[in-house]
């Protein structure tokens, strides 16, 4: 791949965030009608390159859809950037290039097997929240990569903010038998939908007042849903 830093640098300019914007707001038709026919659109995006490295087919459905997914995860950084985005300060937590550009080779090949839109702009509050603030270790950022691509493509986020509710209210309530009372209303939801995330900590063996159907929300989940999830645009 071209150097990964200049790619995401390239891709975070002004002039190129705002084609980014009109492309996350495309449908797959009208995307794939510019992909194929306006050159001058094709030029504008520093991404295409790589759809056809190390690929001998790739559909135009595939290709749309990866730029609109890459579209939303720029846009997700883009909205954390100040007018003036000062490249230096780019993945700056970084001292050797080779590490750096290999950490941005995966996150691209993390984002091109997600399943949809909302998971490429987790990703992208993921990298905001990781290498401008600090909030999560570079071995928590790829393996949150890994988490996105697991929970449920559809109904996954809204469980995960069940189990962090749920850990707020009991974390608020001091009265024991209060306690119980919440924990009997919401014992009976599943965590089937984030079972192979590595966002909960699974039942081992019983089910034990606490822990919401046998599961409870781990430290790195509950740092996941509040410096990720509520801070993506899709939940603001």
């Amino acid at each position: 791949m071209d150097n990964s830093r200049s790619l995401v640098s390239k891709s975070l300019l002004k002039s190129t965030r705002d084609v980014f914007t009109d492309v996350s707001e495309m449908g797959l038709d009208e995307l794939i009608g510019n992909l194929t026919k306006d050159s001058d659109f094709i030029n504008q995006l520093p991404i295409i390159k790589w759809l056809f490295v190390g690929n001998d087919y790739r559909s135009s459905i595939q290709s749309a859809f990866f730029i609109k997914k890459y579209a939303c995860f720029i846009g997700q950084i883009a909205s954390d950037l100040t007018v003036d985005f000062d490249d230096s300060k780019l993945l700056a937590v970084f001292s050797d290039e080779k590490i750096k550009e290999k950490l941005i080779d995966n996150t691209v090949l993390y984002l091109d097997k997600y399943h949809n839109e909302l998971k490429a702009r987790l990703l992208g509050e993921l990298f905001v929240q990781t290498f401008r603030h600090q909030r999560f270790a570079i071995s928590e950022y790829n393996s949150l990569m890994y988490s996105i691509e697991l929970i449920h493509p559809f109904e996954g986020v809204a469980s995960l903010k069940q189990f962090y509710d749920y850990h707020i209210e009991m974390k608020n309530e001091q009265d024991d038998k209060k306690k119980r009372d919440i924990w009997d209303k919401r014992s009976k939801t599943g965590y089937q939908l984030l079972a192979t995330t590595g966002l909960l900590n699974l039942p081992q063996g019983g089910t034990f007042m606490g822990n919401l159907g046998g599961a409870s929300l781990n430290e790195l989940g509950k740092r996941f849903y509040e410096f990720v999830v509520v801070n993506c645009d899709e939940y603001a």
